[in-house]
């Protein structure tokens, strides 16, 4: 049945309400990453173990595990021995919770006004997400998925962890899950692939192919000489790089692999000077996210 229109000032609460809704979940999915980057490498499980202090082993009780509030009131320490707690917890949950509300105003409310092309004249809240669109909140998780996948790769790398297979099996099953149920969450598609049932898959397979490509080329002389620990670190950019455009496809792959080449370098020259790891990873999420939300802009003069 067709909804009645809200009047603007009412429109307007509802998407800050369903923004911040939205936010917060996206804190919590960041609380859940960090959990997952922590004990995941460490063979641990991230379900049946409540979150705890690592020192004294007292459980985190709940009024304290809410994302960024919690780290906040608890001034940084555990709540039982003192023990200092670190920023990144509450950092990364920061991050993913606006990361999900500016999704959820660029591409969400505006119907994929973001996108190369939108999938609905539908605008709003009320019309996206309180009256369901089911494609445009499917694209909306989609993208969710891939920069929550990508966090807890940088989340792990930066510890100077390899990446588990479970995570990369994860992300790319719901990949391919994806481009077999609902192609239209690839609205970039490549014009030269001619399989008009299969440019969804075929793009996406191109897509991983290119970003996994350069680090291909940048593993193999690493790992020259001795260098197996570069290789190491190399592999974690090649998964990561794989995924991004087996979630975007081949053009974004394109222009978001050539973006990260070089704020990789820059950073690790910085990173050289002041004797700070900065995981290039955390420059991909970054690239990616802001490709997301300027999706349109960018591909407008970078495109073929």
């Amino acid at each position: 049945m067709p909804f009645e229109p809200l009047p603007e000032s009412t429109a307007r609460m509802l998407d800050l309400a369903t923004a911040l809704w939205l936010g917060f979940i996206g804190s919590c999915i960041g609380s859940f990453l960090n959990v997952v980057a922590y004990r995941m490498p460490r063979g641990m499980s991230v379900v049946w173990k409540p979150s705890h202090c690592p020192r004294c082993g007292h459980d985190i009780r709940v009024r304290d595990n809410i994302p960024v509030l919690g780290w906040l009131l608890l001034r940084g320490k555990c709540r039982d021995c003192g023990q200092s707690i670190s920023p990144r917890y509450a950092l990364v949950e920061a991050a993913m919770g606006v990361a999900f509300l500016l999704l959820a105003y660029v591409e969400l409310f505006t119907g994929g006004a973001n996108l190369p092309g939108p999938l609905t004249h539908a605008s709003g809240a009320w019309q996206t997400v309180w009256n369901p669109h089911g494609p445009l909140l499917r694209l909306y998780a989609f993208h969710g998925a891939l920069l929550s996948v990508l966090m807890a790769m940088a989340l792990v790398d930066q510890d100077r962890q390899r990446i588990p297979w479970k995570i990369v099996a994860l992300a790319f099953a719901v990949a391919i899950l994806y481009t077999a149920l609902w192609p239209y969450c690839y609205p970039e598609r490549t014009r030269n692939i001619r399989l008009k049932d299969w440019k969804a898959p075929v793009d996406a397979l191109l897509g991983a192919a290119w970003g996994a490509s350069p680090w291909i080329v940048v593993g193999a002389a690493s790992g020259r000489g001795g260098r197996r620990d570069a290789w190491a670190r190399v592999r974690n950019c090649l998964l990561a790089g794989g995924i991004v455009g087996a979630y975007l496809g081949l053009r974004p792959s394109v222009r978001i692999a050539v973006a990260w080449l070089i704020a990789a370098a820059l950073t690790a020259a910085i990173g050289a000077r002041v004797r700070r790891r900065w995981s290039p990873l955390l420059t991909l999420w970054l690239l990616t996210l802001l490709h997301l939300l300027c999706w349109r802009a960018i591909a407008k003069p970078f495109s073929w």
